[in-house]
């Protein structure tokens, strides 16, 4: 099991008025306010391994609104939510600490996914959502762990992620988090510096 490091943020505010080149700078990667974003992602669940899990995607709430149900039926258990390949994530992401999310969850944890160009893994985080309450949470880029197709360990792939490989985003349900579950994100962004 991948253990969070997710940052709490308690507000939604900005960084404020105020710029100087040596402090960080948040890059929008996915604006999910926008209803054509939202329409471009799909859904993966464990009904492709013979589990009866469901879930959809709809824009709601002023963002992408990723609900349904998950099953243990059939060893079952997860449902995802996956953003189309973008190969300019690579560019807007080039030289990110952290990545943000802003969403308002059910009480459940999440699996934040990003995926790498060209190759067989991916890098994973958790966080952990309050019942409906809207929150940002900070992924350190250092947190974040390499896995497989099937997000077990994988040796193969460095240790740490390089931002700038970052073509795919994806959120994921599992951990035998039985029942209905509801998450709405309406924006990820990368922080640039420190």
């Amino acid at each position: 099991m991948v253990a969070s490091s997710a940052v709490l943020v308690m507000s939604w505010g900005g960084a404020g008025n105020s710029a100087h080149a040596d402090e960080p700078t948040d890059v929008v990667l996915l604006d999910l306010g926008d209803p054509r974003a939202v329409a471009t992602w799909t859904t993966v669940n464990d009904p492709v391994m013979g589990g009866v899990s469901t879930s959809k995607i709809v824009f709601g709430d002023g963002g992408l609104a990723f609900s349904g149900n998950i099953s243990l039926a059939n060893n079952g258990g997860f449902a995802s939510a996956r953003s189309p390949r973008d190969p300019d994530l690579e560019r807007r992401a080039v030289g990110a600490t952290t990545l943000r999310l802003r969403a308002q969850g059910d009480g459940k944890t999440y699996v934040f996914d990003v995926g790498i160009e060209g190759q067989p893994w991916s890098y994973i985080q958790r966080f952990t959502t309050d019942p409906g309450v809207a929150r940002t949470y900070d992924l350190p880029v250092a947190g974040f762990q390499p896995v497989g197709m099937r997000l077990d360990p994988a040796p193969d792939a460095p240790p740490t992620l390089d931002p700038s490989r970052i073509n795919q985003i994806s959120v994921y349900i599992l951990d035998k988090q039985q029942g209905p579950f509801e998450l709405t994100i309406s924006s990820v962004d990368a922080t640039i510096g420190r």
